[in-house]
């Protein structure tokens, strides 16, 4: 009887390990890469990184993204993040850090394998702003002074338009533009009953503001 219980014992013992040795790893996704200043190279630590996701439900794909995994960048600026596989229609990385200007990419899934790291590398824009100061003197109420803005980053909160730009009559005015930094901004104007424009340019230093005046 005995006997019996220890066969029966080690029988068991075997199924058990059997079972745990067969047992496979996930299969996962991994992303990495570095995240780097695009006004130097410099590499970017502690920077937020997050990968997300849409995944199907039966066939239809989420109207909306998960997250999928986040992390931050080391000292050297690199990054990377694994998360178990799951059937997804397209990926999404998010790039936040304070004084940047967010990066966020759309990575279909037919270009992600499991079989190998995805790596992508990011440059992040600093920004940058620029703070006009306008002054007429002894301005007529007629007067209309003309700027035009030519390479300013555009299609963000404190941002401007590559456009003409119109200021009427007795102006004394001083108002900021978000803008990239690491480049010159560049711009011209035209003095009230001028026909030529004067253009300029003026390096914009990353996160950091500069002044310029014009007085008319």
């Amino acid at each position: 009887m005995r006997k019996r219980n220890r066969l029966f014992t080690l029988l068991f013992s075997l199924l058990i390990l059997s079972a745990t040795s067969c047992k496979k790893d996930p299969i996962q996704y991994t992303f990495s890469g570095t995240v780097t200043e695009s006004a130097n190279g410099n590499a970017l630590s502690n920077v937020a990184v997050e990968v997300l996701q849409r995944t199907y439900n039966g066939s239809v794909a989420s109207a909306y993204f998960n997250s999928a995994a986040s992390t931050t960048t080391a000292s050297d600026g690199t990054w990377e993040v694994s998360f178990d596989r799951e059937k997804v229609f397209e990926f999404k990385i998010e790039i936040v850090e304070d004084g940047y200007f967010e990066l966020s990419e759309i990575i279909s899934s037919s270009d992600v394998s499991t079989d190998e790291t995805e790596v992508v590398n990011y440059a992040l824009e600093p920004k940058s702003w620029l703070s006009f100061h306008l002054k007429n003197f002894g301005g007529l109420p007629t007067d209309e002074f003309t700027m035009i803005y030519y390479n300013f980053r555009e299609g963000c909160d404190g941002c401007s338009t590559n456009d003409y730009h119109y200021f009427i009559g007795e102006v004394d005015t001083t108002f900021q533009i978000l803008t990239t930094g690491g480049v010159y901004a560049k711009y011209a104007y035209k003095n009230p009953g001028g026909v030529v424009y004067i253009t300029d340019s003026v390096y914009m230093p990353p996160l950091d503001t500069v002044g310029v005046t014009i007085n008319y």
